[in-house]
């Protein structure tokens, strides 16, 4: 097994990175990397209704769309992520149990009474402290999750928590649990970096023919093309998101709107300070419109008074 630690803090560089040892290598993988504040939604999901827009614009949080199935995971600095990659002779036979457990010893031996939940979540006394997701490709199997360790939950609370107004879609819906940081149930205290050298220093004794592996540069190459290309983009993080149909008022105004691949396909305006010949020509100049606040502000400018565009992007988001 080769363990990389990632020292990159970029969520996009280290989605990326996980893809790109997930596909391009053999040997079986044990990754750690620290995002900065960002939200990672499942591959799966309809990104706008993961995430409180307003409050992850405002605070400059990334939202990134991974590999894996399953709900969306807030990160920042006192988030460890793990991720095992393995190459196996059948898919259908892999237990993804299997995966969590050294994890478990890991939290066990640091006096944290850690345990599996039937979800695959790994809880301390009823609170969720890891998330876990996976993902097959032909014989490789990715299987990662999160490490609660010293997170803002209050940032993880607003930035994971959307406002009013209606989704419809297919796409696959978070669910929420008590959370609680690992940090709260620790013995003795304890620093993020001491924490991950316990963890890495756990995989490298416990696990078959381990060894450190540092990325060269042909690896950051490729990362970095892959993140600018993939991970990076608006098409892939929120235009891959499930058709979908949104409906929310504020104020005097109500919109109604169909988005599919990201771009608004249909939208109704019902308004008492517009009138129908406005209302029109703001619904032709929306449609076909990324569902995406700065491209509806930049249709809506000079077309409506502020308080009208405020109250339309309140309605859309």
């Amino acid at each position: 097994m080769l363990c990389i630690i990632s020292h990159d803090k970029r969520p996009a560089f280290n989605l990326a990175a996980e893809e790109y040892f997930f596909r391009n290598f053999d040997e079986d993988i044990f990754l750690l990397y620290i995002n900065t504040p960002s939200v990672v939604i499942g591959k799966h999901q309809n990104a706008l209704a993961e995430i409180n827009p307003k409050f992850v614009r405002e605070n400059n949080i990334e939202v990134i769309r991974r590999l894996s199935g399953g709900g969306a995971v807030y990160h920042d600095q006192g988030n460890i992520n793990f991720s095992f990659h393995r190459t196996v002779s059948d898919t259908a036979k892999v237990s993804f149990k299997a995966f969590n457990e050294p994890i478990i010893a890991v939290l066990r031996q640091l006096g944290v009474a850690a345990e599996l939940s039937k979800r695959n979540d790994i809880l301390v006394n009823g609170f969720k402290v890891s998330g876990h997701a996976e993902h097959v490709f032909r014989n490789r199997v990715l299987s990662h999750g999160t490490l609660l360790f010293d997170a803002n939950k209050e940032m993880l609370s607003r930035a994971i928590k959307h406002p009013a107004g209606e989704f419809i879609g297919k796409s696959i819906q978070s669910v929420r649990s008590k959370i609680a940081n690992i940090s709260e149930f620790l013995p003795q205290q304890m620093e993020t970096a001491q924490f991950i050298t316990e963890i890495e220093n756990f995989m490298l004794k416990n696990s078959k023919n381990a060894s450190k592996y540092t990325p060269g540069e042909d690896d950051y190459e490729k990362i970095e093309k892959l993140m600018i290309e993939k991970y990076s983009i608006w098409e892939w993080n929120f235009g891959y998101s499930p058709k979908y149909r949104f409906a929310k008022k504020a104020g005097k105004t109500g919109i109604d709107v169909f988005v599919e691949k990201g771009i608004i396909k249909e939208i109704s305006l019902s308004s008492s300070s517009i009138n129908d010949d406005l209302k029109n020509d703001i619904c032709l100049r929306l449609t076909n419109t990324k569902h995406e606040y700065h491209s509806i502000e930049h249709q809506l400018n000079n077309m409506i008074t502020n308080q009208q565009t405020i109250e339309i992007l309140e309605c859309l988001f």
